[in-house]
């Protein structure tokens, strides 16, 4: 005869209070998670930072979403004296030196009476230009801080600031501290890639004499430039050059064969004036990139910043996944001859460059490199134009072919795995801001 050991209600009644415990022990791992997310963003406020309240923010803090998460972190601002802006306007928030206006911002009591001294003076373009600082500067440490809580150990709030951000290296490192410190401005570094036609083979740089760069505006707006140091040791440098009217001139070639129901003259051509949208508004930290750009007729324009009409947020990833376009850089098909006679093309000789510039490199340098590489190149329609090796650093010229936007980097070489992810994150979260960034 069979019998059933497990049968009867003993083991029903024993799956429903293991039912029980395990529902339990998520409720508490929950309401843990919801505690260590109030006190972090808490440490965070506290430490100066102007943060946007939004999901990405609740998200990366808690790890989910749900309705007593947003009750409890709405409560946390009530009960600890933060701010929340609506409406505070600010110029030159974006590269372009557009005024907008950015809405549900949270700060601390303190910072936000910091960043109005000016204000409380009558000074509003010094107020203007101290909070656009203050806000890129924060936005830019957050992001990295909540990508490298992923990688390295863990970060302590408390003691994190706008451009500082403080990681514990643990005991096998000895168990000290790396500083991080970021900085953001929109001059020109103090370097620049200068190509010698005699000697195609040797890169240098000089002081910040501009050179090719009066071909982009003449304005620093379209300039950023993006240092990250660790416990003072400067190991990576991105300075990425804008041109609006580039972008905007790419934009409307790319979209034309989009366009519709435009008005036309007795000869046919377009009367109607064509402009560029940006489909996420810049208000909603809508990018300046071609993925977030349209081009549009002037009355569609009126209407889609008015909410009138609805685009499909997807519509520049579709006109971008469709249109292809030759390299902009006509040069790249002018021929020439090399020392033996051959006739090669300018991006032939480029590439035949890089290759004798990478071949120099050692196995740790070449890994380093293909890593920047990737990194850069899987996210942007930049590729590598120039390489040298100054013995501590590697300098790079990236070109945008489709805009013809620069990106210039230096990369310190390091062994450290921690300085790696530093670095690694910095520049990604620098390459989502690009003209063609994802």
């Amino acid at each position: 005869m069979e019998i059933n050991i497990w049968g009867g209600e003993g083991f029903s009644a024993g799956k429903n209070i293991g039912k029980e415990k395990q529902n339990s022990g998520l409720e508490l791992i929950k309401s843990r998670n919801i505690s260590g997310g109030e006190r972090e963003i808490k440490a965070l406020l506290n430490s100066g930072f102007i943060i946007k309240n939004d999901e990405n923010f609740l998200l990366n803090t808690y790890g989910f979403i749900d309705k007593d998460v947003r009750n409890n972190f709405n409560g946390l601002f009530i009960k600890n004296n933060f701010v929340e802006v609506q409406g505070a306007s600010f110029n030159s928030m974006t590269p372009y030196g557009r005024n907008i206006t950015v809405k549900n911002l949270i700060m601390s009591s303190e910072k936000f009476n910091e960043i109005n001294s000016a204000k409380y003076a009558c000074n509003y373009a010094k107020y203007d230009e101290k909070f656009n600082e203050e806000y890129k500067l924060s936005k830019f440490t957050l992001g990295n801080y909540f990508d490298l809580k992923q990688n390295v150990p863990e970060i302590d709030p408390r003691n994190t600031a706008p451009g500082i951000i403080n990681i514990g290296t643990g005991k096998a490192s000895g168990g000290g501290l790396k500083q991080v410190k970021y900085a953001i401005s929109e001059t020109p570094s103090s370097y620049k890639f200068k190509f010698d036609k005699n000697r195609p083979d040797v890169f240098f740089d000089k002081r910040p004499e501009l050179g090719v760069l009066k071909e982009y505006k003449d304005t620093t707006d379209g300039f950023k430039n993006v240092k990250v140091t660790v416990n003072d040791k400067k190991i990576l440098e991105i300075e990425s050059i804008h041109n609006w009217q580039k972008i905007m001139n790419y934009v409307k070639a790319r979209d034309m064969q989009f366009l519709s129901g435009l008005k036309r003259n007795e000869k046919g051509r377009i009367s109607d004036r064509i402009e560029v949208h940006h489909i996420n508004q810049l208000q909603d930290d809508g990018r300046e990139n071609v993925h977030n750009l349209i081009a549009i007729g002037e009355d569609a324009h009126r209407l889609a910043d008015s909410y009138k009409i609805l685009i499909d947020k997807n519509t520049g990833y579709y006109r971008e996944y469709y249109h292809r376009i030759a390299d902009a850089r006509e040069s790249t098909n002018i021929s020439e001859e090399d020392a033996d006679g051959k006739e090669i093309s300018y991006g032939e000789k480029i590439y035949n460059n890089l290759l004798k510039s990478i071949g120099n490199l050692d196995l740790n340098d070449k890994i380093m490199l293909n890593d920047i590489k990737l990194d850069i190149e899987t996210n942007s329609a930049m590729r590598l134009n120039m390489l040298t090796d100054t013995g501590e650093n590697l300098r790079l010229l990236f070109i945008d072919g489709k805009t013809g936007e620069e990106l210039r980097l230096l990369a310190a070489k390091t062994d450290d795995e921690t300085d790696k992810n530093i670095a690694k994150t910095a520049l990604i979260n620098i390459v989502k801001e690009l003209a063609t960034g994802i």
